[in-house]
């Protein structure tokens, strides 16, 4: 079937795969596609902007990511899952006459909200979506680090800075895509990479700078050996000396455009697609997937089954539309919702099931719009509105992005799809205009631990804790923000689409996330593993 995208007017298709997922969750065919899917679903996030604000219950300064001018009650942690809140005090009736979402946004402005969901962590009140952590700072989706800085995605590491989509690494900086590396800086997509720098596809290798491709080797520079004398010459040079380190690095980006790529990067995964996906099996569309079976179109998903439109999540089975869950299961249309199940139309809810367009529920069950029902009661009223909401053509779609609560902006949406603030005031969206502070001439140091961004131009400190990160790992300081920073990380993932193009050695048809128009080799799995290994 093939359908007209009402937000960019772009094509897409509903493959008769897609068709069967559809009718498996009751839904209409989405009038989106994928890519615009992703974006409504990234609006509701903000995980890099925390604010300072007083808790609207106890009054105590907290760490939020809500700034104060929210028009919503922000409750601390404790005064959150305390008896003195009670989701249930803000029920009302469903009004047929009126829209759905029309009633759930107006219930919903009213129900107080966690300051920030980060759990069993210490010292890590700068961190959201994360658990299990320790002395972590400016972060999200952290799981089980200790020392982690200024990074997105971070999982089982340590001491560490400015990692993006990274597991079980140690000692590293500015690092993407990698797994079980140490004392490493400037790594994208390397595996089992220890005291390297600048490299790219690497795997159970040491001592290499500026390398691509390489297996089981030591003490390389640009793909080629070298004394152990000469690499520690090079590395010191390299966070040294500016003009060496520019001239490596356009060595290195030259090596890359020479060396093959694979079209494909996954590891122990079956009749996938997509990009970065790891144990995985029947995951099409999928990108920064592990351990996802049976799904579609999802995007920095781990152990995940029977799923489809999923942004962002961790532990579900049978979900449709669903962004920044923790062990959700047969649920759709929901945001930010933990260990529950058969939940539509939900957002911030915990230990909850069976109820729809509740608002921050906390172990309850047989829900609508905050208001308790007898399971006959709740069933039937949910059968009501649902069909009113097909009828109005409401039905089956995620929230709309004028529900979340975030500017632009603010959100991780113009991560992937960045938009200026005209184009994202024209486009309906929110936008926040922070409070301007004097700035100094970009690249100027304002004090000894507050410098000037060279890209956006914004004052950025160093903590002492980076500092000393720097002098332990002989790096000179950053010039640019943390903000600037990340989305150069961002940036250096392929787009989160597919294109079809050939294997540039044996012709080979295939789907890929590299652009044909893209100058990099690219081969097909064949043809790369029997060219680089």
């Amino acid at each position: 079937m093939q359908k007209v995208c009402k937000k960019c007017s772009g094509p897409f298709e509903i493959t008769l795969e897609d068709e069967v997922f559809l009718k498996k969750f009751e839904v209409p065919a989405p009038s989106l596609c994928p890519e615009c899917r992703n974006q409504r679903r990234w609006t509701f996030r903000n995980d890099r902007n925390f604010y300072k604000r007083d808790c609207d219950l106890c009054h105590a300064v907290m760490i939020s990511i809500y700034s104060k001018e929210k028009p919503f009650p922000v409750y601390c942690k404790d005064c959150y899952l305390s008896d003195a809140f009670d989701p249930l005090k803000y029920g009302v009736d469903y009004d047929p006459t009126r829209s759905f979402f029309e009633q759930f946004g107006e219930m919903r402005a009213r129900v107080p909200r966690m300051a920030s969901y980060q759990t069993q962590s210490e010292n890590s009140d700068y961190t959201v979506h994360s658990a299990k952590n320790r002395n972590c700072y400016m972060g999200n989706s952290f799981r089980e680090c200790e020392d982690v800085f200024y990074s997105d995605f971070a999982q089982f590491s340590k001491d560490s800075m400015d990692l993006y989509m990274c597991s079980n690494v140690e000692q590293c900086y500015d690092c993407t895509d990698s797994d079980q590396c140490y004392h490493s800086i400037h790594l994208e997509n390397c595996m089992s990479t220890n005291f390297s720098c600048l490299c790219f596809d690497c795997r159970s290798s040491s001592n290499l700078i500026a390398c691509v491709g390489l297996r089981r080797k030591e003490f390389m520079v640009l793909n080629k050996p070298v004394s152990k004398e000469e690499f520690e010459q090079t590395w010191t040079r390299f966070n040294t000396d500016p003009t060496f380190r520019k001239d490596l690095e356009e060595k290195y980006k030259q090596l890359r455009l020479e060396t093959p790529v694979k079209s494909f990067w996954e590891k122990n995964s079956e009749n996938c697609s997509g990009n970065y996906i790891v144990n995985s099996k029947n995951a099409q569309h999928c990108y920064n997937s592990r351990s996802v079976e049976d799904s579609r179109y999802n995007f920095d998903v781990i152990d995940v089954k029977d799923a489809m439109d999923i942004t962002r999540a961790a532990g579900g089975e049978f979900l449709y539309e669903v962004h920044a869950m923790i062990d959700l299961f047969f649920s759709k249309f929901c945001n930010l919702c933990y260990q529950s199940s058969e939940l539509e139309y939900c957002d911030n809810c915990q230990a909850s099931k069976k109820s729809f367009g509740c608002m921050s529920l906390k172990g309850h069950s047989n829900c609508i719009l905050n208001k308790h029902y007898s399971p006959e009661d709740y069933e039937k009223l949910r059968d009501q509105i649902k069909a009113q909401m097909l009828a109005d053509s409401e039905y089956g779609e995620f929230f709309p992005s004028s529900l979340s609560v975030f500017a632009y902006n603010e959100s991780k949406a113009r991560d992937f799809f960045p938009l200026t603030r005209e184009q994202a005031l024209a486009q309906g969206y929110q936008w926040r205009d922070p409070e301007e502070a004097a700035r100094p001439v970009q690249g100027a140091q304002v004090s000894a631990d507050i410098l000037a961004c060279e890209g956006c131009g914004k004052n950025y400190r160093i903590i002492p804790q980076e500092l000393a990160f720097y002098r332990k790992m002989g790096l000179p300081l950053p010039h640019f923000c943390f903000d600037c920073r990340h989305l150069k990380r961002v940036a250096l993932q392929n787009p989160q689409r597919l294109y079809s193009r050939a294997c540039a050695k044996c012709s080979a048809p295939f789907e890929t996330t590299y652009a044909p128009d893209r100058p990099e080799k690219v081969y097909c799995e064949k043809c790369y593993l029997e060219t680089v290994g």
